[in-house]
C-alpha cells in the first residue's frame, strides 16, 4: 500500500461523497492506495453513507466521539496503512492527477520529506457575496517550489511518510478547535529533518460555500489556538509575529479591534457593499470583522492560565473547511 488518503469529517456527509468520488477516480493504480474516512462523531448518516460505497479501492471507516481536527486526523492516521500519507478535507475534490503528483516526489528510499498541494475555490461555492467576494484579489504569496516554510503547510492536500508523521507524534491534540495544528506539525517535522516542497500540479478544489457568521466563529478559535501556539513553543518572537499576537503589537489590536473606534464603520458598510455589489469594499469588511473575532479569542485566551487556554478551546464543528489564517484563507 503506498499511499493512504485520510479524511477527517464533521457532518459534511453530502459534500463528503462527491469527495470520496474524486479520490476513486485518480488517475493512479487502485490497489495502491486506500483512503481513510476519520468520522469526528458525526450525526447526519456519514456512517451509512460509506457503508454504501462500492468501489475498486479499499475504504476503510473510523468514527470517534467529537474532539477535533487534530484527534481526527490522528485516529486516521493511525487506522492508515500506506507508506505515505495524504490528507485532505472532506470538501477537498481532488484532480484526477493529485496522487500521481504527490507520489512523484516519494522514490522509494525517500526520507525526511512533506509535499504540500494546491487548492483553489471551486466555482460552483462563490454563489453568495462573501464567497464571491473572499476570493476577489489575488493570491500573492510566493511559494518556493523546494525548502517551503512551513508557515505555508495546509493539510487540506498535504503528504507526508507515515513514519515521520509517528516519529514527530502526530498532530498536538491540543488544538482542539480551528487553525494552526498543520503548521504546529510542520515545526516539528523541520526540527526532525523534514524538508517540504510545493507541488502545483498536485491540485484540488475546496468546495464549502462560507458565511461571515461561520468564519467568525472559527476565527475566534484560531484567536485561541495561537495563543496555546506562542506558549507551546516558548513565546519566540518570529511566531508571536506571524500570529501577530507580539505583546508589542496587542495595544494597537485592542484599540482597533476591541473598541468602537472603528469596528462600526466596518459593520455599518458591509451590508451596503453586498447592496451594490462592491466586492472589494466587502472583502475588506469581511477581512476586518475576521480579525475582530480573531482578537477576541486571542485577548480571551490570554487572560487564562496556559493550562486553561487548552482546556477551554472547543472541539472542531467545521473539518471540511481547512485550515486558514485570521484572514479567512
Amino acid at each position: 500500500m503506498e499511499i493512504s488518503v485520510v479524511i477527517p469529517t464533521y457532518n459534511n456527509r453530502d459534500v463528503l461523497r462527491k469527495t470520496i468520488d474524486a479520490v476513486l477516480v485518480q488517475e493512479f493504480p487502485p490497489d495502491a492506495y486506500e483512503i481513510v474516512i476519520a468520522d469526528d462523531g458525526s450525526t447526519d448518516g456519514t456512517a451509512e453513507m460509506i457503508r454504501g460505497v462500492r468501489a475498486p479501492v479499499a475504504v476503510r471507516y473510523v468514527a470517534q466521539a467529537n474532539a477535533g481536527r487534530s484527534a481526527a486526523r490522528n485516529l486516521g492516521a493511525r487506522t492508515a496503512s500506506g507508506r505515505i500519507l495524504l490528507f485532505i478535507d472532506s470538501d477537498i475534490w481532488a484532480a484526477p492527477g493529485l496522487l500521481t503528483a504527490h507520489h512523484a516526489h516519494y522514490l522509494p528510499h525517500a526520507r525526511q520529506l512533506g509535499v504540500q498541494g494546491r487548492s483553489l475555490t471551486h466555482p460552483e461555492a462563490r454563489v453568495t457575496p462573501f464567497m464571491k467576494a473572499k476570493d476577489i484579489t489575488p493570491d500573492l504569496t510566493i511559494r518556493p517550489r523546494h525548502n517551503l516554510d512551513p508557515v505555508h503547510i495546509i493539510t487540506r492536500n498535504f503528504s507526508m511518510l507515515r513514519d515521520e508523521f509517528q516519529a514527530a507524534g502526530g498532530f498536538d491534540e491540543g488544538f482542539t478547535g480551528y487553525g494552526w495544528e498543520d503548521i504546529e506539525l510542520a515545526l516539528r517535522l523541520q526540527a526532525q529533518g523534514v524538508r517540504f516542497v510545493y507541488e502545483p500540479g498536485a491540485l484540488a478544489h475546496h468546495h464549502h460555500v462560507e458565511t461571515l457568521e461561520g468564519l467568525q466563529r472559527k476565527l475566534r478559535q484560531a484567536g485561541e489556538g495561537a495563543v496555546y501556539f506562542w506558549r507551546k513553543h516558548g513565546h519566540p518572537a518570529r511566531l508571536g509575529l506571524f500570529l501577530e499576537i507580539l505583546p508589542v503589537m496587542l495595544p494597537l489590536k485592542w484599540l482597533v479591534f476591541r473598541t468602537p473606534l472603528a469596528m462600526p464603520l466596518f459593520r455599518w458598510l458591509l451590508p451596503r457593499a453586498e447592496a451594490r455589489g462592491w466586492l472589494l469594499v466587502a472583502n475588506e469588511c469581511y477581512t476586518e470583522l475576521g480579525w475582530e473575532a480573531y482578537y477576541a479569542g486571542v485577548f480571551a485566551a490570554l487572560r487564562r492560565s496556559p493550562a486553561a487556554v487548552r482546556a477551554t478551546v472547543p472541539p472542531n464543528t467545521e473539518l471540511g473547511a481547512g485550515k486558514g489564517s485570521a484572514r479567512g484563507d
